[in-house]
């Protein structure tokens, strides 16, 4: 009675099968053990089952144990024929499934239940994924080739913005020679404009004072010619005086 009952609800044809919350995904290599937890709820001595779902198969029954509440006991169910890579535990709270030296047909998703009175009670679940160890190499040198990428972009950034910051520093070096130059240049044309002004301003000083000597001795000359000229007319009139 108790093995039809576990079978119509494993076809969903059982009037109600609760389930609670989705578990964890356990990844593994191919050759390792693993263990799988669950959680039940039984106050009453029952049956306890794992099973194993694939894609959209119907579930496959792994392991099982009649656990008794009083004595903290279980047995085997003597209808399900468990493998030998597969041990079950099961203690007042929880249900342990190991299996041993995984392979990839062991991936799949596992789930524990209960069987209470009429109803399956479903524990939380653990989908355990088998990865070939190709796809663990690929994974690392796939991260390995990100890091490389990564430190080439950021090498390859280094040299963009130190070629950038010598060429700013070269512009602003070239900018800073030319305005000096340019300072000089102006300050030496300036100095040497000053430098003309001041010799023609000279020139004119000492034309003004030559002129002006000129000027006064010129004046000087015409004073005398003129303070000589009554004694020379006197001197010819009393000549001529003489004469007669």
């Amino acid at each position: 009675m108790s093995a039809m009952a576990l079978l119509l609800c494993s076809i969903g044809v059982l009037s109600v099968c609760l389930s609670s919350q989705a578990g964890l995904t356990v990844e593994a290599e191919p050759g390792d053990d693993v263990t799988l937890w669950c959680q039940h709820s039984l106050t009453l001595s029952s049956y306890i089952f794992w099973l194993k779902q694939t894609n959209i198969s119907v579930p496959v029954y792994t392991a099982c144990k009649y656990y008794s509440v009083s004595s903290s006991s279980s047995n085997s169910c003597f209808f399900i024929t468990e493998s030998n890579r597969s041990v079950m535990s099961v203690n007042s709270m929880n249900s342990s499934l190991t299996i041993t030296a995984v392979n990839h047909s062991d991936s799949g998703l596992y789930y524990c239940s209960s069987l209470e009175g009429k109803y399956m009670i479903f524990s939380n679940t653990t989908y355990l994924q088998i990865r070939e160890r190709n796809e663990i190499f690929s994974k690392n040198t796939d991260t390995a080739t990100e890091a490389v990428c990564t430190a080439n972009v950021v090498t390859v950034l280094v040299l963009v913005f130190g070629a950038v910051i010598v060429v700013l520093l070269s512009a602003l070096l070239f900018l800073l020679f030319i305005i000096l130059k340019y300072r000089k240049q102006f300050r030496e044309d300036s100095d040497s404009k000053l430098k003309e002004e001041k010799e023609e301003q000279d020139g004119e000083m000492m034309n003004y004072a030559a002129l002006n000597f000129s000027n006064k001795k010129n004046r000087r000359s015409h004073r005398r010619v003129e303070a000589e000229d009554p004694n020379i007319i006197y001197s010819s009139v009393r000549q001529w005086d003489l004469v007669q």
